[in-house]
């Protein structure tokens, strides 16, 4: 399924969006308890990919192929995507899209010999484009089950049954536990959950009345921190823009505060969003509330700015240095043998520069290097004395002996070696080489 399906929720009337008149009796909010998720326990992961498993073949005969219409009712109706957006969320977890080639931006990349349950599978088969046309759930014994087409429908397929799984299979991406919620919850966790539970439970009005759940769109918002212990007390769009901390997109958080325009290049907002975690917003509108991502066109284009309105001191909200760390170096080794060095930079054919490669390795633990050219990237994070390596750091070399020009990029992984796309493809060196000692010019941290 491709974007234009999308385009039909996307015609945003955002009437209600502005106003924050408020109106009707006010009462007070207890802030309510969070469904906690063991975000790193194996087993809880494994017991939610089982409940995907479960919902995806109880619908096996109920429901057919359809690339134009979602029908989450009896008899249903999904593309391939939409099909896995439904037993996604049917089981507690928004994907926030229904398209493949936003899904395949989503969680983290995973080799194909180390699938696990609830990986996403793509495939392509046309010739034309970069993104994917077919997405898949993997179950388990080298199998996945997905909505093929308009003659099988839901099937349950061995990836070595044909060729087209076998000539056309792209990339897979794990999606858990990256859309759960921490154990124990943090605030953001809380907040997106709450607004979560009553995205279906509120009425979108150009009034806010709590008794009766009707609220404008920053009324919303308002409604659904207090629920999460966060007071912002603003209830009007251009009071939430003013409040908190700017950050950076790169750098935003489960529960930070997103704002967009209606026209662009305008520093005024006409619609909020909550920042749900791996590129997913949730939307109140004239509409309704809607989960979305940010890759979608209109958002990229009036994309103003976002706010941190809380602190969770108590609950750290990202890893430690060392152990995000210890994952980009595993994921840059785990390309060993699949990604290769080429003068482009293409996800789908893991195909990259050393900048490309380094820019994807840490794309995908949510950290933005800003360029994919390895001079433009020496200028991200801080510097770093070579004395004084930590695993993680950036690594900056020329490629001429001279050790001034910056050319080429590295991870440091400790023990005094660093893993790099070279035009030998991936390769692990140690700095006291004569090549690393002639070529070296700077590192950054940017952990």
């Amino acid at each position: 399924m491709k974007k234009q399906f999308l385009t039909t929720t996307l015609a945003l009337t955002l009437g209600f969006s502005s106003l924050g008149m408020v109106q009707g009796t006010i009462h007070p909010i207890e802030v309510e308890a969070a469904t906690t998720n063991a975000q790193n326990n194996a087993q809880a992961v494994a017991t939610k990919a089982d409940q995907l498993i479960q919902t995806g073949k109880s619908l096996i005969g109920k429901a057919t192929y359809s690339n134009t219409v979602y029908k989450p009712t009896s008899p249903y109706k999904f593309s391939c995507a939409s099909f896995l957006m439904y037993i996604f969320e049917k089981n507690g977890v928004d994907l926030g899209t229904y398209n493949e080639n936003y899904m395949i931006q989503q969680g983290t990349y995973v080799a194909k010999n180390q699938l696990q349950k609830g990986d996403l599978l793509f495939f392509k088969s046309k010739k034309t484009g970069t993104d994917p046309d077919h997405v898949g759930m993997y179950i388990g014994d080298n199998k996945m089950i997905h909505m093929a087409d308009s003659q099988q429908n839901i099937v349950i397929s061995d990836l070595n049954s044909k060729p087209y799984y076998t000539d056309n299979y792209v990339s897979a991406r794990r999606v858990l536990p990256t859309l759960l919620s921490a154990n124990p919850a943090t605030k953001g966790d809380k907040i997106v959950e709450n607004a979560l539970t009553y995205k279906n439970k509120v009425t979108m009005s150009t009034t806010n009345n709590e008794s009766s759940l009707r609220f404008t769109a920053p009324g919303f918002v308002d409604f659904v921190y207090r629920k999460s212990g966060v007071n912002l007390g603003k209830t009007t769009l251009k009071e939430q823009m003013n409040i908190g901390t700017t950050v950076s997109r790169a750098n935003l958080k489960k529960g930070d505060l997103v704002f967009f325009n209606s026209v662009k290049g305008s520093q005024t907002p006409s619609l909020v969003g909550i920042y749900a975690g791996d590129h997913r917003i949730i939307i109140p509108n004239s509409d309704g509330v809607m989960t979305r991502v940010l890759f979608v066109d209109y958002y990229n284009e009036h994309y103003i700015t976002a706010k941190r309105v809380f602190s969770d001191n108590s609950t750290p909200t990202t890893d430690a240095p060392s152990a995000s760390a210890d994952k980009i170096i595993a994921t840059a080794s785990s390309m060993t043998g699949k990604a290769k060095f080429g003068y482009t930079y293409n996800e789908n054919s893991l195909t990259f520069t050393s900048a490309g490669f380094t820019y994807y390795v840490f794309k995908q633990h949510g950290i933005d290097l800003k360029d994919k050219l390895a001079s433009k990237q020496a200028l991200v994070g801080k510097s770093v004395q070579k004395a004084q390596l930590q695993k993680g750091d950036l690594l900056f070399f020329s490629t001429n002996n001279g050790g001034q020009q910056i050319t080429q990029t590295g991870i440091y992984i400790g023990d005094n070696q660093f893993i790099s796309m070279t035009a030998n493809n991936i390769v692990k060196q140690n700095l006291n080489s004569t090549w690393a000692q002639q070529n070296y010019v700077s590192a950054r941290r940017v952990l």
